[in-house]
């Protein structure tokens, strides 16, 4: 069987590279005419379709669906939130222990560790509140 419409078509090539990376050596299509990737390793032949009337979504055969969900899982962009929620008991103490809002906040210098804010800023929950969140919903930074 097939899993129907699970791969946009736009992100192909990107699938492409993730089964090189995987070890996957990209090999011809064969003649059919709705095959559009072909990959193999160690025996096993990973083969994308896409039907004759779909536009957007390629098609893989069940046993491949793993792979394609890995993809789909590793192309999510993980934010600072999500970085939180996956940390361990250890992790989060270590964390909170060193975070403050002052390290998000765009006045703090890292290179002075102070607070370059002009004279007269007045630091406030509801302003802290407001750079964590933003912060919370930001890319992962390296």
């Amino acid at each position: 069987m097939a899993t129907r419409n699970i791969l946009h078509i736009s992100k192909l090539q990107e699938f492409e590279d993730f089964l090189e990376t995987k070890g996957y050596m990209i090999l011809a299509t064969s003649k059919n005419p709705f095959e559009v990737l072909r990959a193999q390793k160690d025996g096993d032949t990973v083969i994308v379709y896409q039907k004759k009337d779909t536009k957007e979504h390629l098609s893989t055969m069940d046993k491949d669906y793993h792979l394609v969900r890995e993809f789909i899982k590793r192309q999510r962009v993980q934010t600072n939130a999500d970085r939180i929620r996956s940390m361990t008991d250890e992790e989060l103490a270590e964390f909170l222990s060193k975070f403050s809002a002052c390290n998000v906040c765009g006045y703090y210098s890292n290179e002075t560790y102070r607070c370059d804010a002009e004279s007269g800023f007045v630091c406030v929950k509801a302003y802290a509140e407001a750079i964590i969140g933003e912060w919370l919903n930001k890319s992962v930074e390296a």
